[in-house]
């Protein structure tokens, strides 16, 4: 996928300084070069990417000066053929199949405006000056795998898809926002929105535009999933056929180019992320679907462990490998790729991802397959690369029993348990509060289930200030799942799109498209669990019936990823070593609790236990992590 990027004089000096030293800083975003348009005090430019895919003609670069307006915009537009037909005389002498997608949202930004976003459904983004206005405006997609950051003062604004080029232009003094790196210790999600971990620079969330002039910089939201009105359908199949037409929509428009079209082989171009689970499991069974339509192959990869898991992830599966040969064998028209991920550890992984993120990550004790995977794919020459990554509270949402009749609910819970749930849902908030307050150790000890060092912890008042985050605690089912899809604050999307273009891939997630998340999320929660059986994830189990095979289409049990971690750090000891000592000979001491750090380790070298696995989640890979950011944070200061 392109880049853009570009840079607002507020003052009306010259930008010329700033167009060649970012071409230069987007050098590694790009193979195939890019332009800048420069108009007075505003600079807008691109760079790209081109993919071997079929699809190329659609993703080219497209800037255009038409009517003295800079524009420039980058991604992939999934409602082509509606944009081009509501243009009517926009697009006149046009053939429609040879419009690039950035040519489309040009053209949809020339008839509507900055109303224009909320009408554009894909993975995309764009920039328009408007010189005689003295108006710059910026927008990104409802949902998608894209990255989009900016740096704003009194006399400048810059923006770019990578964060990387902000920092290294040297806009402001940066600094740490401590309070990022202790969310992110902790495992608390408010740090999604518009804040990084690097003060001043800001993330462009998804959903939200942005108009900067002299005088103002005005952000805002112009898409509310959560606002989604209730569907009211006649039967509960009609969900079932509601969904599986907007599902397949979502599959198909990611496949254009070799759904459809070209002589080129499929095998190769479209690849997916496939699991032992529902999600990536209805995606490939969809896109291989369409694809064996046009005789056309799709390849698979599964990250699969290299030791035994059944010790560390009690009544879970830590092998997806089987139910995803499942899938693939019932599917047919899968090529299936085993990743075992040996040749990169999970301190390498960890030291890889903070060079092509730029900062800490919760999933830290994942990275090392998700690295592999994405390697291996465009070693195997894919461009695009399909995931159900956005599944568990859209799709595939498991619904909430207090949803169900009375009956059913006893059923579940027993009646005691019933008498709790009751008894928290119909609460004050101030009294849940409370509660919660009283449970919480005074020492500090709390600490503990993370790697956060306590006197940091302190410092921040951090326990309180989590006690009055009106987020932590959703009751309502609506309120649980829009706690982990995060719209409009989910950075999600811009972790992909940087994974993706270190590795030249174009990440793609048929879960997230706007409108199968919408639809999703206007089911009444009732629909998602069956009322006869009690089975949960209905919608999705029903409308992959024929699709997927029953032992995964109605498998209750839930995968878990990197259940091998324990023996993976056991195998690179001299490197997990090697990474405390740096941490505990560094600023990140004052941050990480390194002696703890150093007893989980212990624990984790000796012990084979459910207890060792999740430790080595939460304490030791995601404090080393954070540590090494610390530690290299402060160095480049």
């Amino acid at each position: 996928m392109n880049r853009i990027f570009g840079y607002l004089q507020r003052d009306s000096a010259s930008v010329a300084p700033f167009t060649i030293e970012t071409q230069r800083l987007m050098d590694e975003w790009t193979l195939d070069g890019g332009d800048v348009l420069r108009n007075g005090p505003a600079a807008i430019g691109q760079m790209m990417r081109r993919f071997s895919a079929p699809d190329t003609v659609y993703t080219r670069i497209s800037l255009s000066d038409a009517e003295s307006i800079l524009f420039v915009a980058a991604g992939r537009v999934d409602n082509r053929q509606e944009l081009i037909a509501n243009c009517g005389s926009w697009v006149a002498g046009y053939e429609k199949s040879e419009i690039p997608d950035s040519e489309v949202i040009r053209l949809a930004y020339n008839k509507w405006g900055e109303d224009c976003p909320k009408r554009i459904y894909g993975d995309w983004s764009f920039a328009a000056w408007h010189p005689r206005e003295y108006r710059l405006f910026l927008a990104r997609d409802h949902f998608g795998n894209t990255s989009l950051y900016y740096y704003a003062d009194q006399n400048k604004f810059a923006f770019a898809s990578d964060r990387k080029t902000l920092l290294a232009m040297n806009l402001a003094p940066i600094k740490m926002d401590e309070l990022y790196l202790a969310q992110v210790l902790v495992s608390w999600p408010a740090y999604h929105g518009e804040r990084t971990i690097h003060t001043p620079i800001k993330r462009l969330p998804p959903a939200h535009c942005i108009t900067i002039t002299p005088e103002r910089i005005d952000v805002r939201r112009y898409w509310r999933l959560e606002d989604t009105p209730e569907l009211r359908l006649a039967r509960r199949n009609d969900y079932v056929e509601a969904f599986r037409d907007v599902f397949d929509e979502a599959v198909r428009c990611r496949l254009r180019g070799v759904y459809g079209g070209g002589d080129s082989e499929g095998s190769g171009q479209i690849a997916v992320s496939l699991s032992g689970g529902l999600d990536s499991g209805s995606v490939t069974a969809t896109a291989a679907h369409f694809l064996r339509n046009e005789g056309k192959r799709l390849s698979a990869f599964t990250s699969v462990p290299i030791s035994d898991t059944s010790i560390y992830v009690n009544k879970n599966f830590g092998d997806e490998f089987p139910y995803a040969q499942s899938t693939v064998r019932f599917a047919g028209n899968v090529d299936h790729i085993p990743i075992t991920a040996t040749d990169i550890t999970p301190i390498q992984a960890i030291r890889r991802m903070l060079q092509i993120l730029d900062e800490p990550g919760r999933a830290a004790g994942n990275f090392f397959w998700w690295l592999a995977l994405e390697m291996t794919a465009r070693a195997h020459g894919c461009r695009i690369l399909l995931t159900g990554q956005l599944g568990n509270s859209g799709i595939s949402w498991a619904g909430d029993v207090r949803s169900q009749p009375l009956a059913l609910q006893w059923r579940h819970y027993g009646w005691r348990k019933w008498l709790k749930e009751t008894a928290k849902h119909v609460s004050p908030s101030v009294f849940l509060k409370a509660y919660r307050r009283a449970r919480m150790p005074k020492d500090y000890s709390w600490c503990q289930s993370s790697s956060i060092h306590p006197d940091f912890a302190r410092r921040l008042n951090l326990l309180e200030l989590r006690l009055n985050d009106p987020d932590e605690h959703p009751l309502t089912p609506l309120e649980k799942r829009l706690q982990t899809l995060k719209p409009g604050r989910s950075f999600i999307g811009a972790l992909h799109a940087q994974m993706g273009a270190a590795h030249g891939l174009e990440i793609c997630d048929p879960t997230g498209d706007a409108r199968v998340l919408a639809f999703t999320i206007s089911v009444p929660d009732s629909i998602f669990i069956d009322p006869k059986t009690g089975m949960d994830r209905w919608l999705i189990r029903e409308a992959m019936k024929g699709r997927l095979p029953d032992d995964v289409r109605l498998n209750r049990k839930r995968g878990r990823q990197a259940g091998d971690l324990v023996p993976r750090l056991r195998a690179c000891a001299g490197e997990v070593e090697t990474a405390l000592d740096e941490l505990a000979a560094g600023p990140a001491a004052a941050y990480v609790d390194v002696p703890h750090m150093r007893t989980v380790w212990t624990m984790i070298r000796n012990d084979n236990t459910p207890e060792a696995f999740h430790k080595s989640i939460t304490v030791l890979t995601r404090g080393i992590m954070a540590g090494l950011w610390v530690n290299e944070f402060y160095h480049a200061s």
